[in-house]
């Protein structure tokens, strides 16, 4: 399963208003990337705002939102607010997980580690 959510916002800049979202696919993100100062200028690049422009300095001051999330996202989201600090710990358990998985897989031929009782435990005692 994926680890998505919409990160959002809306401003006015000079009488007009505006709405960036972006789709984060936060399997492909590194982990410092799940901080506010990266998600602003990730946020302002996918909607064509100039990170040296005034309207990038509005941007910045405005909160995000978050929505949509699927896998282990889902857990740590609420009221469109995101738990950064343990959201991050979940997807590095994650990731984790499934290199275990892919080592169960190659060398012992388990598919999941549920399959054998106390394989995971072991694997991450190594």
């Amino acid at each position: 399963m994926k680890n998505r959510v919409r990160v959002s916002t809306t401003f006015s800049f000079r009488g007009e208003t505006y709405h960036p979202e972006l789709l984060l696919d936060l399997d492909e993100l590194p982990p410092e990337s799940l901080e506010p100062e990266a998600l602003y200028p990730m946020l302002a690049s996918a909607n064509g705002i100039d990170p040296y422009s005034y309207e990038y300095e509005v941007l910045e001051v405005t909160p995000l939102e978050f929505d949509q999330p699927e896998g282990v996202v889902a857990d740590h989201l609420h009221d469109g607010q995101l738990d950064l600090a343990g959201l991050k710990l979940a997807l590095a358990d994650a990731r984790l997980r499934n290199r275990l998985e892919e080592i169960a897989r190659r060398h012992l031929g388990v598919e999941k580690l549920e399959e054998m009782p106390g394989l995971e435990t072991a694997l991450r005692a190594t």
